[in-house]
C-alpha cells in the first residue's frame, strides 16, 4: 500500500482539529479582553460578578498575609475590596486607559520570584487561557508556602455551560469560546502542583439571558440553589492552600574534641628545618635539640 494513502486520513484529522479550534477553539487572551470587559458592564456580566463578588468576600475573610495578586480576563473590575491584605495589585497583559493596574505582563511568565505572594487570584484566567495548565504551574510557583490560590471559572455541568456550548456554534464572539474545565479535572490540576482545595463555592444557578428582567425574574433559582447547594451553578470557586513548606538546610554542629595526652602527632624536623630552629638558641640549649 501507497504510504502517502496511509498518512492522508491523519494530515485530514490534523487538518479538521485546526479548523475546529479556529473556529470555535478558545482564542488568544489579548484578543479575548476587549470583549470580555465590555460584557462585564452589561445586565448579565453585572449580574454574574455580582455574584463572584459575595463568593469571594467570603473566602478572602480567612486568606492574610501582605501581598495579594489578581489575574483576570478584564483589567478594570477589583474584586479583592473586602479583602484584610494591605498591598493588592492587578497584573494584566493589556494597559486599560482609566483604569489603575499594578503590572503588564504576560500570563505564562509571571515576572515574580518563586514563592513570594502570599495570595492570588484567577478571575476566569483559565477558562481564557490556551495553555491553561502552564498558567496554573506559574501561579502555583509564585504563591509561598501555607498561602492561598483563588480560582474562579465557569462550571461545564450547569445550565450556563449547556447554553454556551450552544450559543458557540451560532457566535463567533469570544465570551462564549472558553476552556470546559471540570472542577474535578481542576482538583486534580491542582493536587499536581502542591495544592489543597480547602474550600469550594458556587453560584449563579440561572441561564445567561441578556434581559435584565429575566436575570430579576430567575432571582428564585439562586436562592434555591444556594440552600440545597446544588452542584450546577454557572460558576464554582475553588479556594486552595500551598502545602509545600520550604526546606533551609541546618548545618549540623560538629564536637570539638581535645586530643588524649601520649597521643598528638610529633612534628618531625628535617636537618635544613632544624638548622633554621636553632638560629638564636643559646649555646648551651642547642645540643639538646641536635
Amino acid at each position: 500500500m501507497d504510504p502517502t494513502f496511509k498518512k492522508t486520513p491523519h494530515r485530514l484529522l490534523v487538518r479538521l482539529s485546526l479548523l475546529w479550534k479556529k473556529r470555535f477553539g478558545v482564542m488568544p487572551m489579548r484578543d479575548s479582553i476587549a470583549d470580555m470587559s465590555e460584557w462585564f458592564e452589561s445586565p448579565l456580566g453585572e449580574a454574574l460578578l455580582g455574584e463572584e463578588r459575595e463568593a469571594l468576600d467570603e473566602a478572602l475573610q480567612c486568606v492574610f498575609g501582605y501581598h495579594l495578586l489578581q489575574l483576570g480576563v478584564s483589567g478594570r473590575l477589583e474584586l479583592s475590596k473586602e479583602c484584610r491584605i494591605s498591598h493588592r495589585f492587578l497584573l494584566h497583559p493589556r494597559i486599560e486607559s482609566g483604569y489603575p493596574m499594578g503590572v503588564c505582563a504576560d500570563f505564562n511568565h509571571l515576572p515574580f520570584a518563586t514563592e513570594s505572594i502570599d495570595a492570588v487570584i484567577l478571575h476566569h484566567a483559565l477558562d481564557y487561557s490556551q495553555s491553561p495548565h502552564h498558567l496554573l504551574r506559574e501561579a502555583a510557583r509564585v504563591v509561598i508556602p501555607r498561602g492561598h490560590l483563588l480560582v474562579v471559572g465557569f462550571n461545564p455541568w450547569s445550565m450556563w455551560g449547556l447554553c454556551a456550548s450552544i450559543i458557540r456554534f451560532f457566535s463567533a464572539k469570544p465570551r462564549w469560546r472558553f476552556q470546559y474545565l471540570r472542577k474535578g479535572r481542576l482538583l486534580d490540576w491542582l493536587a499536581l502542583v502542591n495544592m489543597e482545595a480547602v474550600a469550594v463555592y458556587q453560584g449563579f444557578y440561572r441561564p445567561p439571558m441578556p434581559q435584565g428582567g429575566g436575570i430579576k425574574y430567575l432571582q428564585w433559582l439562586e436562592r434555591w440553589g444556594k440552600r440545597l447547594r446544588l452542584p450546577w451553578g454557572g460558576f464554582y470557586l475553588i479556594v486552595a492552600r500551598k502545602d509545600h513548606f520550604s526546606l533551609t538546610p541546618i548545618k549540623p554542629a560538629w564536637k570539638q574534641y581535645r586530643p588524649l595526652r601520649g597521643l598528638a602527632v610529633t612534628r618531625i624536623l628535617g636537618p635544613a628545618a632544624r638548622n633554621r630552629y636553632l638560629i638564636g638558641v643559646p649555646a648551651n640549649n642547642a645540643e639538646h635539640y641536635k
